[in-house]
């Protein structure tokens, strides 16, 4: 009999020594869904719990999402999973936090001020922000739930100062590289590929005549022997973040084309 009961008192101490193990711990059911993240560039936006940066698709209407099939698969859309109900973090208005139905009925799709919340594909870890700005309507999110379509301009006094010159050069080749992937999208991949490889275009990939930032800028204003200009068309910014991100893509490090240089060659 006493052998019986030190068995089941082993038993029950070997069940509260697993619970204390670190492989063992339960979930947490209040993990947040929606966290802040800081960025130099882009000062304050929204990501999940892994950092994973989070964007709104202007395209959607107020908690109605409308990327679906393809374009579910390059910008998959945040999920609601783990809880009851979207939580947020430090930060987070949970007044501004919600769900959508997806279009099959049985999923929901966090949403942040109305706007159904998604990833994108090619955001490897967390702190890229490769989506941002692509096609001109996918955008990171501020906590206030609007889009984030510009870089930082303000900062804290002194924080400029403080902050390296590397830095900063760093932050606006960043910035810059960004709206110029969308550009590039939208009006050069066509000609020149979509990774530079050429086609109706010369290929940009590996080309050292990207080196020569002035005459880079004027191809673009003012087109060449198979080019079309499109200095009317563009803005000075870009062009100048356009013009960035081929000469800083497959292979290319040739730095940063400003909007001064810009202005200077038109």
């Amino acid at each position: 009999m006493r052998i019986v009961v030190w068995g089941r008192r082993l038993a029950v101490l070997s069940v509260i020594c697993i619970a204390f193990l670190p492989g063992a711990v339960a979930y947490d059911p209040e993990e947040p869904d929606v966290l802040v993240a800081q960025s130099p560039v882009y000062g304050q936006y929204l990501t999940d719990l892994k950092g994973r940066s989070l964007y709104l698709f202007t395209r959607d209407t107020k908690n109605t999402p409308t990327c679906y099939d393809q374009c579910a698969q390059n910008w998959p859309p945040l999920l609601l999973e783990k809880n009851n109900k979207p939580l947020g973090d430090k930060g987070i208005d949970a007044k501004l936090l919600g769900t959508a139905k997806r279009n099959d009925l049985s999923s929901l799709q966090i949403t942040y001020n109305g706007w159904p919340l998604y990833y994108f594909a090619r955001d490897q870890k967390a702190g890229d922000t490769n989506g941002q700005g692509v096609g001109g309507v996918w955008f990171l999110v501020s906590p206030k739930g609007e889009a984030i379509k510009a870089a930082v301009t303000q900062q804290p006094a002194g924080a400029a100062a403080q902050q390296p010159a590397g830095a900063q050069a760093d932050a606006l080749l960043a910035q810059l590289k960004t709206e110029g992937q969308a550009v590039y999208a939208r009006i050069c991949a066509a000609c020149h590929g979509a990774e530079g490889q050429g086609g109706v275009g010369v290929k940009l990939a590996g080309n050292s005549l990207l080196r020569n930032a002035r005459y880079i800028a004027g191809l673009i204003i003012g087109g060449g022997q198979q080019m079309p200009a499109f200095g009317r068309l563009l803005s000075d910014r870009e062009i100048a973040a356009v013009a960035t991100y081929v000469r800083n893509s497959w292979g290319n490090q040739f730095g940063v084309i400003t909007e001064e240089e810009v202005k200077a060659v038109r």
